[in-house]
């Protein structure tokens, strides 16, 4: 028998693919979110993001206001850069979506996509807010935002 050596690529890897694989059942937790994004990025040769409250408020508001009007828009909540101003951040991005429950579906389809992707893997990224809100009158049920900046 031989033994095998992980590499830490490999066991970012096999760690994002058991979080999805297991989805969150029930409420997802941010540090959930920020997990999973971390694993993403590990996978990628990148550093962590820390969670900060601040983002998940921005992106929370976001959430909320895309899920009051029933559409994905990153105007929804107001000009995007005008949202994060006051954060005082030089580098800041957004992601959103709509329609999936857990947030394993949504980060999927966020890595599929090569502009939400960029935005997951952006260099110099130390900080992340990930937020979804609620609307089951609309086909959407759920709306999600991640605010991420250096």
């Amino acid at each position: 028998m031989t033994a095998r050596i992980e590499t830490p690529v490999r066991f970012a890897m096999r760690r994002y693919l058991l979080t999805l694989s297991l989805g969150f059942g029930g409420p997802v937790l941010a540090g959930d979110d920020t997990g999973a994004i971390n694993a993403y990025r590990h996978a990628h040769g990148l550093p962590a993001v820390r969670l900060d409250g601040r983002l998940s408020a921005v992106a929370l508001k976001q959430a909320r206001a895309m899920a009051s009007t029933g559409t994905v828009s990153h105007s929804a909540g107001g000009n995007f850069a005008a949202r994060v101003a006051p954060l005082r951040k030089s580098r800041a991005a957004e992601n959103i979506g709509a329609g999936f429950i857990e947030f394993a579906e949504m980060l999927k389809q966020w890595e599929d996509s090569s502009g939400h992707r960029a935005n997951l893997l952006m260099p110099g990224a130390r900080r992340v807010g990930v937020a979804s809100a609620d609307n089951p009158k609309s086909p959407y049920r759920k709306f999600w935002a991640m605010v991420i900046t250096d």
